[in-house]
C-alpha cells in the first residue's frame, strides 16, 4: 500500500476541486479523482491544471463492487460527494475490512452518527475521521480552544457565515433545501428540544469584515456529539447568509413547511441554483466558521469566542480540516480507529494552516 495515494470520491464537484487543489499545494500525494461522471472528472482534471500527480477513475458508491479497483495502493480514501443525506456508507465499510484509512467532509447528522457506529469495527491502525469539514471538526476544535479552563460548560452556539459569492453547485442547494422546516432535536436546558430547520433567528457577531450576521437553526452532527464530548447543556448550531433576503426567504419556506403546505423543496432546486445565481455577483468572498462558549470556574463566570476567518475564497474553509488530516494520516502521525473531532489540532497548528491559506485564528474574552 503507498502511503502517498489518496482516492477523493467526489472529486468532480465543488468541494472535491477545492480539497484536490489544497492537498496538491501543501502536500506530494498522488490523488485519484473518483466519481459517477466521467467526462465531469476530465473537466476537474483540466480545473486542475492537468497536474501529473492527478488521474481519474470511474465509480458509484451505490455500486460497491466499482468500488475496490480503485483502492488499489491507496493510503488514504476521502469520501466529498453529496449530499450525505442520501449516501450509503458503502465507502467506509469498504476501507474498514481493507484497513485504509477513511475521511469524509459530512454535514449530515444522520450519516456521521451511522460511520461512528460503524468505527468500532475500525482496527487500531485504520482511522475514521467523519464529519471533517467546517462541522463538526472544525467546529469541534474552536468550542476546545474557547473553553479552556472552563470547568462547566452551559452553553454553545456555533454559526457559519458564507459569502454570498460563494459557488453554489446542485448538491450544496439541495443539502440547504433538504433543511429547511426539517424537524429535528437540539439539547437545551439539559433536555432535548425539537426545533425546525431555517427557524430561531439569532445574531452572532464575527470579528471584522463580516461584523453581526443573522443566523437560522440547521441540523448538524454538533447537535448529536456535543453535549456529551463537552458536558453541555445546550448547544445550537445556525447559518447565516449574507443576504437578509435569502435568509427571510428560506425562513419563509420552513413556515410553509411547517403547515404541511411543502414537504420537500429539493423538486426545485434547479429553479433555486438559478435564483442565487442572478444575486451571485452581491456580497463579498468573505467566509466565517465561529463559537461562542459560555461556563464557569471557580465560581465566576467565562465567555469566549473563537472564530476562523477568511476574507477571501471563504467557501474553501470547510475543506482545510480534511486536508489537514489527510497530511497527518500520511505522515502516520494519527493513530487509528475514530479520531475525536475536538482534540485533533491544536491552537498552533490551526493559526499555521490557517496562515498557509490565508485564514485568521481570532480568539476573544467575552463581557
Amino acid at each position: 500500500m503507498s502511503a502517498t495515494k489518496v482516492l477523493l470520491v467526489g472529486g468532480s464537484g465543488y468541494f472535491g476541486r477545492a480539497l484536490a487543489a489544497d492537498l496538491l499545494r501543501n502536500t506530494d500525494c498522488q490523488i485519484i479523482l473518483a466519481g459517477r461522471n466521467r467526462l465531469k472528472l476530465q473537466r476537474a482534471l483540466r480545473f486542475l491544471g492537468g497536474d501529473r500527480r492527478l488521474e481519474t477513475h470511474v465509480l458509484d458508491l451505490r455500486a460497491p463492487e466499482t468500488i475496490p479497483p480503485a483502492l488499489s495502493e491507496v493510503g488514504v480514501a476521502i469520501c466529498a460527494a453529496g449530499p450525505f443525506q442520501r449516501l450509503p456508507p458503502t465507502l467506509v465499510e469498504i476501507c474498514l475490512e481493507r484497513g485504509i484509512h477513511y475521511v469524509d467532509l459530512a454535514d449530515d447528522r444522520g450519516f456521521v452518527m451511522q460511520v461512528r457506529a460503524l468505527a468500532a469495527r475500525a482496527a487500531d491502525e485504520t482511522a475514521v475521521c467523519s464529519g471533517w469539514s467546517a462541522v463538526p471538526a472544525l467546529s469541534g476544535v474552536l468550542v476546545r480552544l474557547a473553553s479552556r479552563n472552563m470547568e462547566r460548560i452551559d452553553s454553545i452556539d456555533i454559526q457559519i457565515a458564507p459569502g454570498n459569492r460563494a459557488p453554489r453547485e446542485a448538491g450544496t442547494v439541495d443539502s440547504l433545501l433538504t433543511a429547511v422546516g426539517r424537524p429535528f432535536q437540539v439539547r437545551a436546558n439539559g433536555s432535548w428540544r425539537t426545533v425546525r430547520g431555517w427557524s430561531e433567528p439569532r445574531r452572532f457577531a464575527f470579528p471584522p469584515p463580516i461584523g453581526s450576521r443573522t443566523g437560522y437553526l440547521v441540523d448538524v452532527p454538533d447537535h448529536e456529539l456535543f453535549p456529551g464530548l463537552f458536558g453541555a447543556s445546550r448547544v445550537e448550531f445556525r447559518v447565516g447568509a449574507e443576504l437578509t433576503l435569502l435568509n427571510h426567504g428560506l425562513s419563509a419556506l420552513a413556515g410553509l413547511t411547517r403547515r404541511g403546505m411543502i414537504r420537500d423543496w429539493t423538486r426545485w432546486t434547479p429553479l433555486f441554483r438559478a435564483t442565487m445565481a442572478t444575486v451571485g455577483w452581491m456580497g463579498h468572498e468573505w467566509g466565517a466558521v465561529g463559537v461562542e462558549v459560555l461556563g464557569s470556574t471557580g465560581g465566576g463566570r467565562l465567555a469566549r469566542r473563537a472564530t476562523v476567518l477568511a476574507e477571501r475564497q471563504g467557501h474553501r474553509i470547510p475543506v482545510m480540516p480534511a486536508a489537514v488530516m489527510t497530511v497527518e494520516l500520511l505522515s502516520g502521525r494519527v493513530r487509528g480507529g475514530l479520531v475525536p473531532v475536538d482534540g485533533w489540532l491544536e491552537l498552533p497548528r490551526l493559526e499555521e494552516e490557517c496562515r498557509r491559506r490565508g485564514y485568521r485564528v481570532v480568539v476573544e474574552e467575552l463581557a
